[in-house]
């Protein structure tokens, strides 16, 4: 299944059954997983920079090309490295919002069999000391 249907199908799930604002952080989330998994998955194919280049040339996206097999191996960098580094947010959708519902989104992956991770492969890769770290070393 390509990332952008994972996406697009957790979404309209979490919209029925989360409040208003809780869905809201959700959105925002999965839209700033895939903004980094557009910039940065290249990078972990055999032939990213071509890959890139002939995706870019037709108007697509890495979303909209790869499956969903590309998510967990771009989650640790998307927690540890983009969010603290590259989105503009406060603590709380740093350090609480984001790793939450990537936690969602694995428990959802793997109750539609995308993914095989148990609950303890999940924590592990969405709590990290990396996070904190980087907001100490920021002043937050």
């Amino acid at each position: 299944m390509l990332i952008k249907d994972v996406f697009e199908q957790f979404l309209a799930e979490q919209e029925s059954k989360l409040a208003p604002k809780t869905y809201r952080g959700y959105a925002s989330v999965i839209d700033l997983f895939g903004h980094q998994l557009d910039g940065y998955a290249w990078n972990n194919l055999e032939d990213g920079d071509q890959a890139y280049d002939k995706a870019h040339k037709q108007g697509k996206s890495f979303i909209d090309l790869y499956d969903h097999t590309h998510i967990e191996s771009n989650v640790r960098e998307f927690l540890d490295y983009f969010v603290p580094r590259k989105v503009m947010a406060g603590n709380e959708f740093i350090l609480k919002t984001c790793p939450r519902v990537i936690r969602s989104l694995l428990r959802w992956m793997r109750n539609k069999k995308l993914v095989d991770l148990t609950n303890d492969d999940i924590k592990e890769m969405c709590e990290n000391q990396l996070w904190e770290d980087t907001l100490r070393d920021r002043g937050f």
